[in-house]
């Protein structure tokens, strides 16, 4: 039975093994991932310092361009209010039944009335950047129209330097930029902290009537 002869190396003067072409294992290729631009923020960025201000920034939900949005790196959950909803004609979205209890505003506890995936844009052309965000509806009355969480933030692969008062965010354009609109951010936060005097004082004058009636109730035994 034939054999298929194969070639043996062909040994140099000098000792060196040489290969055939064929035998020859081809040169090492590395292997580039795609690349995502890096968001970075610097100090040159920034040109009034940090004035501890909250980060409220405007951004388009379902093509309307939506003010006083909360930027929060600490809230787990992404949150539009009803009143909202109802003003950019979309009360009537449907809803998925998740009912979450929510502690913070004002101290109280509220319950969401489900959650609605809504397109949101940030950013100005050509680095603007759109994806969907799944939201929290609350029907209460708070400072801002919308609370943007980790959730969202993720999403868009948003860094947020509250010193600067700037966001970041990697497109096929480049980096994007969103900058803190520090003079809504100012009316929002005192009108915050008026909204909690009211519930604090509403908390007191409820507990006080509570007592009162308490009261009343054991005269009566």
């Amino acid at each position: 039975m034939a054999r298929k002869q194969r070639s043996r190396p062909q040994t140099g003067d000098q000792g060196h093994t040489w290969l055939d072409e064929k035998e020859r294992e081809p040169p090492y290729q590395p292997k580039f991932h795609k690349c995502i631009p890096l968001a970075t923020i610097r100090d040159v960025d920034t040109e009034m310092g940090s004035l501890n201000d909250p980060m409220v920034i405007r951004m388009n939900i379902a093509n309307f361009t939506v003010h006083k949005v909360l930027v929060d790196n600490g809230s787990s959950a992404d949150i539009i209010f009803k009143d909202v909803l109802r003003k950019i004609g979309l009360d009537e979205a449907r809803l998925d039944p998740v009912q979450t209890r929510l502690v913070g505003f004002g101290g109280s506890e509220v319950t969401s009335l489900g959650t609605v995936k809504l397109l949101v844009s940030i950013g100005e052309e050509p680095k603007r950047k759109t994806t969907m965000v799944k939201f929290l509806l609350v029907d209460t009355s708070f400072a801002y129209n919308v609370l943007l969480g980790q959730p969202g933030l993720n999403a868009f692969k948003a860094i947020v330097s509250t010193y600067h008062l700037k966001m970041k965010f990697p497109t096929k354009n480049g980096v994007g930029e969103v900058s803190c609109d520090q003079r809504e951010a100012r009316r929002c936060y005192n009108l915050s902290l008026r909204k909690g005097d009211q519930e604090e004082r509403k908390r007191k004058i409820e507990s006080e009537m509570e007592e009162s009636s308490n009261q009343k109730t054991s005269k009566i035994d």
